[in-house]
């Protein structure tokens, strides 16, 4: 079978509420939340984790001629991939692949295309925002604004679409189609994504769920010459179509994962938790970093560089459970490669 290659992540790239770059996934104190507007009810407002969007990078990215329409979206993912590229020649990236993973896409974008439709009739729906609408946009303004060569491919989904382009990178660079690959995700939190949870409960008191945006990218390869960590051959993923079968999936997700290793939590303050924490049981469990929101694919790139922080010759081996909140679960293994460990300094814990 394929999926079987040995991957090796050599650089990382983030875009978070707490900042830029893998330092930031490891802060002792969570960011603030903050409020937005709901598209449909201005007087309603409901918090979220937020990018600071005053910082002088999205300037920058902003005057970028391509992406001039494009949204928070497209610059969270060129700026997450960037930091994964820094050092990379030009030659390098002719044959580097990109694989970006979203949920919600661009979203915001839609709306103000069929509004424009629907206030002043067809011939004023602006051509200028449709090539924005679709899910591919932000991959192909970065595969274009940052030289990469290689094949290129958007995938929608929940948390597990992460594990699902892990598997695509896979297979990609054993068959010879990329030396090197870009696994990335961005979200974008908007009034209209807002409102769109809200219609699906999801934003209720009794179903803890507190959106979040940013972006995460890991250059994956298949040589452990300055790696960061390595990643298993992806699990089987179990997909689950209610939440009436959520618990039972989960149990047979939890069957699954070797017991004798530790597990670095990832359902910690979300509407999950409780499940996590029941079906773990007495399983060795890693110490978890400040909840961060639900970012869906982004979520789980950064867990699961925030579980490579905490690897090491005494815990060589790291479980990530990948609790997708609407379709699929599946999990991730994570190796200690010797001198690979991700160059961030430890944060002291806050004192109790």
């Amino acid at each position: 079978m394929i999926d079987r290659l040995l991957l090796h992540a050599s650089a990382v790239g983030v875009v978070s509420p707490a900042g830029f770059g893998a330092e930031s996934l490891t802060q002792p104190t969570p960011p603030e939340e903050r409020a937005m507007q709901l598209a449909s009810s201005p007087s309603r407002s409901f918090p979220f984790f937020a990018v600071d969007r005053s910082h002088p990078r999205w300037r920058a990215w902003a005057e970028e001629p391509r992406l001039r329409r494009s949204g928070g979206l497209a610059q969270f993912l060129l700026e997450a991939i960037r930091q994964a590229l820094a050092g990379i020649d030009e030659p390098s990236r002719r044959r580097m692949g990109l694989i970006a993973a979203f949920n919600n896409g661009s979203i915001a974008h839609i709306a103000r295309f069929f509004a424009g439709y629907r206030t002043q009739g067809r011939r004023f729906a602006s051509p200028l925002l449709f090539p924005e609408t679709v899910y591919n946009a932000a991959t192909s303004h970065a595969a274009a604004v940052l030289g990469l060569g290689g094949p290129s491919c958007s995938i929608v989904g929940d948390e597990s679409a992460w594990v699902e382009g892990l598997r695509m990178a896979r297979v990609w660079i054993e068959l010879g189609h990329a030396a090197t690959v870009l696994l990335a995700a961005s979200e974008e939190v908007t009034p209209v994504t807002l409102d769109a949870f809200r219609c699906a409960g999801w934003l209720r008191r009794s179903r803890p769920f507190r959106p979040a945006e940013g972006a995460v990218a890991v250059l994956l390869t298949a040589h452990p010459e300055s790696a960061l960590f390595a990643l298993e051959a992806a699990p089987e993923s179990l997909p689950y179509t209610s939440r009436k079968e959520l618990l039972p999936v989960a149990a047979r997700l939890a069957r699954k994962m070797p017991s004798h290793l530790p597990v670095y939590s990832t359902a910690q303050g979300s509407w999950l938790g409780a499940l996590e924490k029941a079906l773990l049981g007495s399983r060795p469990v890693a110490e978890s970093y400040p909840y961060l929101g639900e970012a869906f694919p982004v979520s789980a790139g950064w867990q699961t560089i925030r579980a490579a922080t905490l690897l090491s010759e005494a815990r060589p081996e790291i479980l990530v459970p990948v609790w997708g909140s609407s379709h699929q679960l599946s999990w991730l293994h994570l190796r200690f490669v010797r001198h690979g460990a991700l160059p961030i300094p430890r944060p002291r814990r806050p004192e109790a």
